[in-house]
């Protein structure tokens, strides 16, 4: 295969190629004068990746006139052959390609990835499908690790010496990330059950009592009981299945709608701390120290676990890419910060949710399943589920006779939950100012009125 890209080819501005790095049958990795990596592949081998390992399609753009397509890597990550490189540098480096590792071999356990091709960024491993001596996975990951020794992973003490610059105990913990069983620790499956518990066991701490309730919505409330609750109260029957803790959850649907309200919900009944990322918070003009303060909160989020972390309006960080390299706003480090994290803090035992009124914005490799398991339309309430909550309400707030909860219900029908709130919020201050002893018809008839148009309403969670 001659060489598809030369010296000083021009990848972006102000970035060019320098010298190619290793090759293969239907691929071609380079490094460019930015210590970017390049890499280049056959129509057939994108197409290959895409429709048998579930790589998304739009992260390589086709060359100019060749049936090649290429892939720039973000700055700071990763693209290595197994075979041949480059080998990791850091600690950082190593924890990433471990999470990953173990994903792929839960996903594909019959693949070795002897010569597959990592990308950091996507947290992907890709076979290329060569055909050489197949290693078994002990030695693929032993070799990468230790920059291309013939080594297996299970002898820990050579692999400690050759990465002496990694304290033993950091790489224990790697090693069982990348689902290895550790001599004299505790074993690892896939991805350790210590490692996914977190520090402590995963119990509610909370004085809340009885079964979890989300008044209105009885859909997301089945589905936070069966999807999330049932885990996490019957963890041990549910790790004997392989399954040790709830995977990251995307909540989707109009401003209003209550995903916000659902989430503040689940995470006062199970009493964990709860952390949060959105663009005030995390937001700089720098595109590292966005990448930064990213991390910082994941990392806070598993120290403190089980916790809560919640990504609002994650379009703001997790755009598709071509959408942010087109506008400028979003950055692919960002992107790649949060398909790193997001799995590891699953591992540890931080429950993930991310909403977003724009779900079709969303980066696919985020939705992909492994890092977000679910993905849920949460739609604006219906009549009968205002009728639920204004039922329950009412069995705690003094209404009278007159009180008709189907017609307060069919005029809030499509209305955000804030205007649920509202109405009985203003229905109650109309009473006493009136010196009445409960709420009437007509107060909730003058408090609707004062409701705005659809034009106009507050987009206010709830």
């Amino acid at each position: 295969m001659e060489q598809i890209l030369q010296r000083g080819y021009a990848v972006a501005d102000g970035v060019r190629i320098r010298t190619m790095v290793a090759q293969g049958q239907k691929w071609q990795l380079y490094l460019t004068n930015r210590n970017h990596w390049v890499l280049v592949a056959t129509a057939e081998l994108v197409q290959f990746w895409t429709q048998t390992y579930g790589m998304e399609k739009g992260i390589f753009q086709k060359l100019d006139a060749a049936d090649y397509f290429l892939l720039s890597s973000p700055d700071g990550y990763l693209i290595s052959a197994m075979e041949a490189g480059p080998y990791p540098q850091d600690s950082r480096q190593i924890e990433a390609f471990s999470l990953t590792f173990a994903r792929a071999r839960e996903q594909y356990p019959q693949e070795s990835f002897q010569n597959a091709i990592y990308l950091e960024a996507y947290s992907l491993l890709l076979p290329t499908g060569e055909k050489t001596e197949i290693c078994s996975p002990d030695v693929v990951y032993g070799r990468w690790l230790t920059g291309g020794v013939q080594v297996s992973i299970c002898q820990l003490e050579r692999v400690s010496r050759l990465l002496s610059w990694l304290p033993r105990s950091i790489l224990q913990e790697y090693v069982r990330k990348a689902g290895f069983d550790v001599p004299g620790g505790k074993p690892g499956v896939a991805l350790a059950e210590t490692d996914r518990r977190g520090p402590g066991p995963l119990t509610l701490k909370t004085a809340e009592s009885g079964e979890f309730r989300l008044l209105g919505r009885p859909e997301l409330e089945r589905f936070f009981r069966d999807n999330i609750l049932d885990l996490i109260q019957n963890a041990e029957a549910y790790q004997r299945m392989g399954i040790s803790f709830p995977g990251a959850t995307v909540l989707h649907g109009p401003p209003g709608c209550g995903k916000t309200y659902a989430v503040e919900q689940l995470a006062q009944y199970l009493g964990w701390p709860r952390f949060d990322i959105d663009s005030q918070s995390i937001g700089s003009p720098y595109i590292h120290e966005t990448s930064r303060k990213i991390s910082e909160i994941f990392q806070q989020a598993i120290e403190a676990a089980p916790s809560v972390l919640v990504i609002d309006e994650m379009e703001a960080f997790l755009s598709e890419r071509g959408n942010a390299l087109t506008s400028g706003l979003h950055h692919a480090e960002e992107v790649a910060e949060f398909l790193r994290r997001i799995p590891e803090a699953v591992s540890k035992g931080v429950l993930i949710f991310a909403m977003t009124n724009m779900v079709d914005m969303i980066d696919p490799a985020i939705l992909r399943r492994g890092r977000f398991d679910h993905v849920i339309e949460v739609k604006m309430p219906s009549a009968d589920e205002i009728s639920a909550l204004l039922r329950a309400k009412f069995q705690e707030l003094p209404v009278d006779e007159t009180v008709q909860v189907p017609v307060i219900a069919g005029v809030l029908d499509g209305h955000p939950m804030s205007d649920v709130v509202f109405v009985l919020r203003e229905a109650g201050r109309l009473a006493v100012k009136s010196g009445l002893a409960a709420m009437s018809q007509a107060c909730f008839l003058q408090a609707m009125e004062q409701l705005p148009d659809g034009q106009k309403r507050n987009k206010i969670g709830f």
